[in-house]
């Protein structure tokens, strides 16, 4: 469905939700990998997911009681510090047993995330909402990026690449 036939409203809900399991996924996902470069990057995504989702809730409120968009600044991964996830669970979900799969499941979330916020750009008229929605869309082929260079570093070099240092 397009943000169109959803209304800008539902559409934001799915993103708000969208970012709320992503950060949760990324949260999780950081006590599963012993490597602490690795631990580092998922933690920090963490947090720029909860970033996201309190400023499309913000923007969902500007949106009900004024019918403004927000301005929303780009940010980097490594202006978050990362966010302390919880216990390892003791079983992980099918497709999550190492780092290949985790990272796997990453970069679809990112893909899916990056398309949601496109979509939502070119289908907002109001110039402020085309610009935040590109910014975000941005940052998720960011991120995106960011976890397809670790896992061709880990599958290539057996090591996570994460410095925090990618210039983004």
């Amino acid at each position: 469905m397009t943000a169109k036939s959803l209304g800008i409203e539902e559409a934001l809900d799915i993103a708000i939700e969208a970012e709320l399991k992503a950060q949760a996924f990324y949260a999780q996902a950081a006590t599963w990998v012993e490597d602490p470069h690795g631990r580092d990057l998922l933690g920090r995504l963490a947090a720029f997911e909860q970033h996201h989702y309190q400023k499309l809730t913000e923007l969902a409120r500007s949106l009900q009681v004024g019918g403004q968009f927000i301005a929303y600044e780009p940010h980097t991964i490594d202006q978050f510090a990362p966010l302390a996830g919880g216990e390892a669970a003791r079983t992980r979900p099918e497709g999550m047993e190492n780092e290949a799969g985790i990272l796997g499941q990453a970069i679809q979330m990112e893909e899916v995330a990056g398309e949601r916020y496109r979509v939502l750009a070119d289908e907002t008229t109001d110039a402020a909402g085309q610009t935040m929605f590109r910014r975000l869309a941005n940052e998720e082929q960011v991120h995106q990026r960011v976890l397809e260079d670790e896992f061709f570093s880990l599958s290539n070099q057996g090591v996570w690449g994460w410095s925090g240092m990618y210039g983004e």
